[in-house]
C-alpha cells in the first residue's frame, strides 16, 4: 500500500487539461488561473497540457526537453512511412506552437546547471515575479528536481509530476511532502505502463499536488482513467496505508 500522507484531499475545483490519456493531468483550476509562468519538463510528441495551459491563462510556457531534435522529427517519420503524414502534420504543429517568444522549447537536460543542462533553482530565477506551475514527466530525472521545489515551495501555485521506480524512492517522495506543509496532494493515478511492484502497488505515478490557498470546498470529482491508453484494460487502483 501507498503511504496515507500521499492520498489525496478532496478539492472541488479539479480539472483536467490536456489528452483523456496520457500527457493529460488532472489539476487545480485555482492554481493554474494564477499561474503566470509554466514550466514543463519532458515533452517529446505530446504538448496537449501546455497548449491547453496557454488557452485557458495566457502564461508563457517554458518547455524542456533535450531528446526532441531535428533527429527526433526525422526517427518519428521513418518508424513508419505508412503514417509519414501524420508525423508531418505533427511536427508543423509543434512549430505553430512554438513560434513565439512566449512558448519556448529548450533543449536541454534538467536538474544541474552545466553545459547541455539547466536546474529549476536556475529557471524559476530567471523570472523572479511570475507565480510558477511545474509540470515534470521526466522519466526518473524528477528526483533531481526535488530539494529545488522544497526551495522554492514560496514561487509555486502547483506541481504536475510523475514518480517513476517508486518502491526504491518512497522517503524521497515522502520528504518532499513533508517540506511542502503549505501544499496538498490533490489527485493520484497509477500509470499502468510502469506495471506493480510484489505487493501489487504501482511502480509509476502521477501526483498533483496544490497550494492550499487554491483548495475549494466540496467533494472531489471522478478523474480517474486508464493512463495506459488501452481502454480495455483496467487501471490500476493505488491503495493507501
Amino acid at each position: 500500500m501507498l503511504p496515507v500522507a500521499w492520498k489525496p484531499v478532496s478539492s472541488g475545483n479539479l480539472e483536467r487539461l490536456g489528452s483523456a490519456a496520457d500527457g493529460g493531468y488532472v489539476v487545480a483550476g485555482a492554481a493554474v488561473t494564477a499561474s503566470r509562468l509554466l514550466i514543463s519538463m519532458g515533452l517529446s510528441d505530446n504538448w496537449d497540457f501546455e497548449a491547453a495551459f496557454r488557452a485557458r491563462t495566457g502564461a508563457r510556457i517554458v518547455c524542456l526537453d533535450h531528446t526532441v531534435t531535428p533527429r527526433f522529427w526525422i526517427k518519428q517519420a521513418v518508424a513508419s512511412v505508412v503514417r509519414l503524414r501524420p508525423r508531418l502534420t505533427r511536427y508543423l504543429a509543434y512549430r505553430r506552437f512554438f513560434s513565439s517568444a512566449e512558448v519556448q522549447h529548450r533543449k536541454l537536460c534538467v536538474g544541474y546547471d552545466r553545459p547541455g543542462g539547466i536546474s529549476l533553482a536556475t529557471l524559476i530565477q530567471e523570472e523572479p515575479a511570475a507565480s510558477v506551475f511545474l509540470k515534470a514527466d521526466i522519466e526518473g530525472s524528477e528526483y533531481r528536481i526535488l530539494d529545488d521545489i522544497v526551495r522554492f515551495s514560496d514561487r509555486l501555485t502547483g506541481i504536475a509530476i510523475e514518480f517513476h521506480d517508486i518502491d526504491l524512492h518512497r522517503a524521497r517522495i515522502d520528504a518532499l511532502l513533508a517540506g511542502l506543509p503549505n501544499f496538498a496532494v490533490v489527485a493520484l493515478a497509477a500509470n499502468n505502463f510502469g506495471g506493480t511492484d510484489s505487493a501489487g502497488d504501482p511502480l509509476v505515478i502521477e501526483m498533483s499536488i496544490v497550494r492550499r490557498e487554491y483548495l475549494a470546498d466540496g467533494d472531489m470529482p471522478e478523474m480517474r482513467r486508464p493512463i495506459a491508453n488501452d481502454p480495455a484494460r483496467a487501471p490500476i487502483e493505488p491503495a493507501f496505508a
